[in-house]
């Protein structure tokens, strides 16, 4: 399958497409940390600034609110008013340390979040494997921030939870494969390879869909001249399809909300695609 053409030059490093409570996507720069809003004809505008360097968006399913992970504050944010963009720290620091920089997230069903702290891109590289997975449960006692990964791993960046949140997928780009940590009971998490992936740089988005398919894209340098592309896995891992995207620099997926299309970011070329799926 090709993905073909949304939106061009859209702004610069886009990534984190996600679709608001009215159905209008948006996507973040990272470059001038504006969360621009895509019009069903193309059109872009700036849905306000997040004032630093926005690199993940999601939407609570519990109170429909914003969040995003911002590798400048080195946080994850809500945006409390978003018209203005105001937006409140949820978390900075786990046991009195601060994070690198969180880089994607989501959440369940259960309106739990998952997050990857990153830093930037070269700081938890394979020279030095620190990158962290956490996780904020919404349990009756409250909110509680818990590791599920801690400063082991190459640059996790994108983050991906199933249809049932029994499995929660990370992509581990600098060893180019995908992560998953299954919980079995219930909050106890065991981690596995779930895809060891080749080519390009790494993997550096996740989506999965109502079926649990899993659409993994992988990132490559643009001065290497490849194409994009996204491979499906089942929920079994086993290989689905694949999709070609015309630049390579993927940087964010996510599927329409009647889940029939898959919308991807590509930051060399600052554009949008789209493929039926």
């Amino acid at each position: 399958m090709s993905a073909s053409l949304y939106a061009d030059k859209v702004g610069a490093e886009i990534c984190s497409p996600y679709f608001d409570a009215s159905g209008v996507l948006h996507v973040l720069s990272q470059a001038t940390g504006d969360v621009l809003a895509v019009g069903p004809s193309s059109e872009v505008t700036v849905a306000f600034n997040a004032g630093g360097q926005p690199s993940g968006a999601a939407l609570s399913p519990g109170s429909g609110a914003l969040y995003l992970a911002d590798l400048a504050h080195s946080a994850v944010l809500s945006v409390d008013d978003l018209p203005s963009g105001k937006q409140s720290v949820v978390v900075r620091v786990y046991e009195d340390k601060a994070f690198k920089g969180p880089n994607s997230l989501a959440f369940d069903n259960a309106d739990n979040l998952y997050f990857t702290d990153s830093g930037a891109l070269g700081e938890t590289g394979l020279h030095a494997p620190r990158g962290s997975l956490y996780y904020i449960s919404n349990g009756i006692g409250g909110q509680m921030l818990r590791p599920l990964a801690l400063e082991c791993l190459a640059h996790p960046c994108g983050v991906a939870v199933s249809p049932d949140g029994r499995a929660v997928y990370v992509a581990e780009m600098m060893l180019n494969r995908v992560l998953r940590f299954v919980q079995r009971p219930a909050g106890v998490f065991h981690c596995s390879v779930f895809a060891q992936l080749s080519g390009g740089v790494g993997p550096s988005a996740l989506a999965c869909d109502s079926s649990g398919a899993l659409y993994i894209g992988h990132y490559e340098l643009a001065e290497t001249g490849a194409r994009g592309r996204i491979t499906v896995l089942g929920a079994d891992g086993r290989q689905l399809s694949e999709i070609s995207v015309p630049a390579p620099e993927i940087t964010g997926l996510c599927l329409t909300p009647d889940q029939r299309a898959l919308v991807i970011t590509e930051a060399s070329s600052g554009s949008v695609y789209s493929v039926n799926i």
